[in-house]
């Protein structure tokens, strides 16, 4: 009989562990598709991914053309949203509700 209850408190453990990391990947999910929400309005709002400027045949100077200077900030945003969304993903699911208690207050 005791190993009965055993196997039977064995297969509970599994299954809230089960659970558990279920609910971990829903939140992670949930995380992901926020972030992509983001960056596709980051990326729609004007912030666009770089263009590289095509170098021209017989140019007298032998240059390139200039790259807009506002694309340096626009990839330094882009490269600060993705930091962030990949900082976000390593929180472990523990802090999760902490971190997020902590981005509602600072609003």
């Amino acid at each position: 009989m005791a190993h009965q209850d055993h196997q039977v408190a064995e297969m509970v453990s599994e299954d809230v562990n089960d659970e558990r990391r279920l609910y971990e990947c829903a939140r992670k999910y949930e995380t992901i598709v926020r972030q992509f929400d983001e960056l596709v309005g980051l990326m729609n709002n004007g912030t666009s991914m770089p263009k590289w400027p095509k170098s021209r045949r017989g140019n007298a100077s032998g240059g390139r053309t200039s790259v807009s200077t506002s694309q340096p900030n626009n990839n330094e945003a882009l490269v600060q949203t993705v930091t962030r969304f990949l900082h976000e993903l390593r929180v472990n699911p523990t802090d999760l509700s902490a971190h997020e208690a902590h981005k509602v207050n600072k609003q």
